[in-house]
């Protein structure tokens, strides 16, 4: 009997061992770090959101976190593939200087860029979605003609894991809420232009998917799971009507925490 609890208490040990192996090999890479950098790289939907993101992340992990943020209306998608494909000393002064070595260092990287730019680089215009932001019902909002904006988008995603060269980083996509909803509702374009919205986000999550990037999904937040409720409603659209609110920039930096601080999977070759 008391060979067999000898036996028994061994393998207990054995197994415990094992477990702790195997949970050591789990920790994320980044806890090791004071502080991490934030790259929040958006259009004017993102307005707002990197700070409080950056609050949301000290906040939960006691790290430090250094904000470096290119929200800017209007951002295309091109123009930051543009940009990282110039070398950045050649990188004029201004708005993008930087950004470079931003991602370089960023152990935290948001992006969404819009689709606009010459449709010779593979930027789509007002045809889609621009079109339902114009009150207009959508000549054509096909996959196939968001499927360059995709492109340009895996592109990006290319040039940003260049730049992170295999090290660790928690990297996030976020896609394009809809704030008309109320106005769509009165010209009859809802059907249209919903199925178009979700179109061009479908677009979005496929570029991220093709690098393992977890989409953190804006669009389902302010505009509900079946797509048809009114953010504003919910005062989640500031007093401009296109633009978050306080409340909806939080509502955005929440759920990007929601979707964790864990790196990425880099996807195999």
């Amino acid at each position: 009997m008391r060979i067999q609890q000898c036996f028994t208490a061994i393998i207990g040990a054995v197994m415990i061992c094992i477990f702790m192996a195997a949970c050591s090999t789990n920790t994320n890479p980044l806890d090791e770090l004071d502080e991490w950098d934030l790259v929040y790289i958006s259009d004017s939907t993102g307005w707002g959101v990197a700070d409080r993101f950056a609050e949301n992340i000290e906040r939960n992990t006691g790290k430090m976190v250094r904000v470096h943020s290119y929200a800017i209306g209007g951002l295309q998608a091109l123009t930051i593939l543009n940009t990282l494909r110039t070398a950045p000393e050649e990188v004029p002064a201004g708005t993008y200087a930087g950004l470079h070595a931003a991602i370089a260092e960023a152990e935290v990287i948001v992006f969404f860029g819009n689709p606009r730019g010459p449709a010779d680089q593979g930027g789509v215009n007002w045809n889609g979605i621009e079109s339902c932001m114009m009150f207009s019902v959508p000549s054509d909002c096909s996959p196939e003609f968001y499927a360059p904006y995709t492109e340009n988008l895996k592109a990006v995603y290319e040039e940003i894991l260049a730049l992170r060269d295999g090290k660790p980083t928690i990297i996030r996509a976020v896609d394009f809420y809809n704030p008309l909803i109320s106005i769509w509702n009165t010209k009859n374009g809802d059907v249209e232009c919903t199925a178009c919205w979700e179109t061009f986000n479908s677009a979005v999550r496929q570029a991220a998917d093709a690098y393992n990037i977890p989409l953190v999904s804006v669009y389902d937040a302010f505009n509900g799971p079946n797509h048809d409720e009114d953010p504003v409603e919910k005062g989640y659209i500031g007093p401009d009507g296109i633009h978050a609110s306080a409340e909806g920039q939080q509502v955005i930096a929440d759920i990007l925490s929601e979707a964790g601080y864990e790196p990425i999977e880099l996807p195999s070759e």
